[in-house]
């Protein structure tokens, strides 16, 4: 029977970036927002499609 060792902090560091590929949360946020953004403009919301643009380019930066 196999026993769980621990990882180590490098080992758990490449898995998270791993998953993080795998799903490109940030670039999803950022093609919803831009396709708000186009929605808000067609109902006349400028102020909230200006909103949902810098969201969007927020987005597309990664984290700091």
């Amino acid at each position: 029977m196999a026993t769980a060792q621990p990882q180590s902090a490098c080992e758990t560091d490449r898995q998270a970036n791993i998953e993080a590929a795998a799903f490109p949360t940030r670039e999803y946020i950022g093609a919803m927002a831009l396709e708000m953004a186009r929605l808000a403009r067609d109902e006349g919301d400028v102020r909230l499609a200006s909103l949902l643009e810098q969201a969007a380019g927020v987005a597309g930066h990664p984290p700091i």
